[in-house]
C-alpha cells in the first residue's frame, strides 16, 4: 500500500490538485492561500510542492494530498485513496475490475431508481396528492427538488419493469435493496416501494445508497410509517447521516452539526436556513457516525422530540458524544413539537431555539432536580446515580472534575462523596477507558493490564473462528457486552461483528482507522497459524474450551482490579483521615472477600 502512495504522490502534484480548491500565489519557494479549513484574512496556508506536504500556521492543521482531501471533502482514507489512484491512474492491489463494474452498475441502479421516483412525483401518479401533502408541511417546489424527494406508484413492478428495460439483471437489482423476493419459493421479485413518499438518501461524497419511504397520506398508516432500504454492499444504516452531503460545508463553516430525529426535520431546518442539520433516521447515534461528525465538527447539538422515546435517544447519544469528547448541546422543542413543526409554523422560532440550546450535562442536571427531590436522602441518592453515570463517560478528568464539583455544589455536599462515587461508578463499569486505545506505535500499549491482554486473546480467537463467535454471542452475549462495554473499539467491534454474521472479512472493510485495521489483521493471523494443521470439528471443541477458560480468567482478573482499586481508595482516605469512607470501602472489600469463599 506505501508504494502505491508514493506512486500517486509523484503523479499527482499537491501545487495543481490543491489549487483546485483555493487560489494559491507563489511566496518564494511555497506556495499560499488563506486556510480553507478556518475564517482568515491573512493567508496563514502553506503548500511545498517540492516536499508535497501542506501547513496551516493558523489552525495548525497539515498533511499530504490524501489528508487534505479527506478534510475538504470528509472522506476516509480508503474513499481518498481510491479517488486519487483513479486520478493518478494507479492500480490498486486486490483490484477486481468484474467486482467493480458490478458496484458500478449497483451504483447507477440505485441513481436511476432516484430519478423515475422523481419523475413518479413531478410528472406521474403522485403528482396531485403527494404534492399536496409535501407543500402542505409546508416545503417549497426548489427544497423537493434540491433533496430529490420522490413517489413510488402503487403496483407491484413499476420501478423493477423499468430497471429490466433499462438492461439491469434480476440479480443485480435485488442486490441494492429496491425490491423483494416474495415468499412462496416462486423465486419471483416486485417493488419494494409502493404508494409511498420517497427520500433518497446519499453518502458524504453525495451519490444515492438507498431510499427511506413514508407511506402516502390518506394509505394505510397502520402499517409501517416509513421503510427504509435494508442493508447492503451500498447502505449501511450505522454508518449513513441523512443530509450530510449537503450539511458538511456548513457544518464546517459553523463549526457545529445539529443532529435531528428524521428526514423531514433535516429538510425543514435546510429551508428555514439552519443546512448544517443532519438526522440520524430512526437509528441510536452510532461509533461509525460520530467518526463521520468529528471529520467535521467537535461541537454537537440534539434536537430530540420531546416524548419518552426522543428523551431516550438524546441520554444515549450524548453519553456516546461524551466518550468520544465531542461537545455536547440540547435544543429543547418547544410544546413538544418536532423541528419540522417548528420550522413550518415560523422559522425564526427554530433559528432562536438553536441558539438557546444548553450544555448538555447542564440540561440533565436541571431536569433531574426538577424529577427528584433533593431534600429528599433517598432521592438525592437517585439525582447522584443518575448524573454521575453520565460524568463516567467522559474520558477526560477535567470534565469529570468539573460536573463533579457542580453537581455537590448544587447539593450542597461534600466535593469528595461525588469523587468517590465517580470512581467507584467506573470501576463498576468497568474494564476499559472510554477512549480507542490507539499509540503511535501501534494499537494497545505493551504495558496494557492484564485483563485487556485476556480480552485481545479472546477477540483474536472469535476472529480466527467465526463460529465460536457466534455461539458465545448466543450463550454469554449479555455477559461478553457488559465486560467490554467501556471500551469503544471493542465495542464497536462486537457491534460490527453481529451486523455482519461475525464474518472477519465483512467488517474489517468498516474499520476506518488504518492501525486498528493492522492491529486486527494481525490478531486474525495469529489465530490462524496456530490451527492450520487441526480440523474443524477438533478446532471448534478445542477453542469453544479456550474460550470458557479464558472468561474465567477474565472474570477473576476484574475482580482482582477492583480489589486494588479499593486498596488504594482506603489508602487515600486514611491519609484524607476520613474515616466514614474507610468504613465504606472496607464493606465492600468484606462484600468481595465473602464471595470467594
Amino acid at each position: 500500500m506505501n508504494s502505491n502512495t508514493e506512486e500517486i504522490k509523484a503523479r499527482v502534484n499537491i501545487v495543481d490538485f490543491i489549487g483546485g480548491y483555493v487560489r494559491l500565489q507563489k511566496a518564494g519557494s511555497s506556495w499560499k492561500a488563506c486556510c480553507p479549513f478556518h475564517n482568515e484574512k491573512t493567508p496563514s496556508f502553506v503548500v511545498n510542492e517540492e516536499k508535497q506536504f501542506w501547513h496551516c500556521f493558523g489552525c495548525g492543521k497539515s498533511g499530504d494530498i490524501f489528508t487534505f482531501l479527506m478534510e475538504m471533502e470528509g472522506i476516509d482514507f480508503r474513499e481518498a485513496l481510491k479517488v486519487l489512484a483513479d486520478r493518478a491512474g494507479v492500480e490498486l492491489p486486490e483490484y477486481n475490475p468484474q467486482k467493480e463494474k458490478e458496484k458500478n452498475r449497483g451504483a447507477d441502479i440505485l441513481e436511476l431508481s432516484a430519478k423515475f421516483y422523481e419523475k413518479q412525483l413531478w410528472e406521474g401518479m403522485g403528482k396531485v396528492k403527494t404534492f399536496e401533502y409535501l407543500r402542505q408541511r409546508g416545503l417549497k417546489d426548489e427544497i423537493i427538488k434540491e433533496f430529490r424527494l420522490g413517489y413510488a406508484p402503487d403496483g407491484w413492478r413499476n420501478l423493477l419493469d423499468f430497471l429490466l428495460s433499462r438492461g439491469y439483471r434480476m440479480e443485480e437489482i435485488s442486490k441494492t435493496g429496491v425490491v423483494v423476493i416474495k415468499q412462496d419459493n416462486s423465486q419471483r421479485f416486485y417493488d419494494r416501494f409502493r404508494n409511498r413518499i420517497i427520500f433518497p438518501i446519499a453518502d458524504a461524497m453525495g451519490k444515492i445508497v438507498g431510499f427511506t419511504a413514508r407511506v402516502a397520506p390518506g394509505d394505510d398508516e397502520s402499517q409501517a410509517k416509513y421503510v427504509n432500504t435494508p442493508e447492503s454492499e451500498f447502505y449501511h444504516k450505522s454508518r449513513i447521516l441523512y443530509g450530510i452531503d449537503k450539511a458538511k460545508g456548513e457544518i464546517k463553516s459553523k463549526d457545529r452539526a445539529i443532529l435531528v430525529e428524521g428526514n423531514m426535520d433535516v429538510i425543514a431546518s435546510y429551508q428555514a436556513g439552519i443546512k448544517n442539520t443532519i438526522a440520524v433516521s430512526g437509528t441510536a447515534l452510532t461509533q461509525q457516525q460520530i467518526d463521520i461528525i468529528k471529520r467535521y465538527t467537535k461541537n454537537l447539538y440534539l434536537f430530540f422530540d420531546a416524548d419518552t422515546a426522543g428523551r431516550q435517544a438524546a441520554v444515549r447519544s450524548c453519553e456516546m458524544a461524551f466518550a468520544n469528547d465531542l461537545n455536547v448541546f440540547i435544543i429543547e422543542p418547544s410544546e413538544g413539537k418536532d423541528a419540522a413543526d417548528i420550522a413550518q409554523k415560523n422559522p425564526a422560532d427554530l433559528l432562536k431555539l438553536t441558539e438557546e440550546a444548553v450544555e448538555a450535562m447542564e440540561y440533565f442536571l436541571q431536569k433531574f432536580f426538577k424529577k427528584y427531590n433533593p431534600e429528599n436522602i433517598i432521592e438525592k441518592k437517585k439525582i447522584v446515580q443518575d448524573f454521575v453515570a453520565l460524568i463516567i463517560n467522559f474520558p477526560k478528568e477535567i470534565d469529570r472534575q468539573h460536573w463533579g464539583k457542580k453537581l455537590a455544589e448544587r447539593l450542597g455536599i461534600n466535593e469528595k462523596v461525588i469523587y468517590e462515587e465517580i470512581s467507584l461508578a467506573s470501576n463498576r463499569a468497568n474494564v476499559y477507558p472510554k477512549t480507542k486505545l490507539r499509540q503511535e506505535a501501534g494499537v494497545f500499549s505493551k504495558t496494557e493490564k492484564r485483563s485487556t491482554v485476556i480480552g485481545e486473546k479472546i477477540f483474536s480467537l472469535f476472529f480466527g473462528n467465526e463460529d465460536v463467535w457466534r455461539m458465545a454471542e448466543e450463550k454469554r452475549g449479555k455477559e461478553i457486552a457488559e465486560y467490554f462495554a467501556d471500551n469503544v473499539f471493542f465495542a464497536n467491534i462486537l457491534s460490527l461483528g453481529r451486523e455482519n454474521d461475525f464474518k472477519f472479512d465483512k467488517f474489517e472493510l468498516l474499520i476506518d482507522d488504518e492501525k486498528e485495521r493492522k492491529f486486527l489483521r494481525k490478531m486474525k493471523f495469529s489465530s490462524a497459524e496456530e490451527n492450520i494443521n487441526k480440523g474443524n470439528d477438533v478446532l471448534f471443541d478445542e477453542e469453544w474450551k479456550y474460550f470458557e477458560q479464558l472468561m474465567e480468567e477474565l472474570k477473576k482478573e476484574k475482580k482482582k482490579e477492583y480489589v486494588d482499586f479499593l486498596v488504594k481508595e482506603i489508602a487515600l482516605a486514611e491519609k484524607d483521615g476520613d474515616k466514614e469512607r474507610v468504613k465504606k470501602i472496607a464493606q465492600k472489600l468484606s462484600e468481595l472477600s465473602r464471595e470467594d469463599k
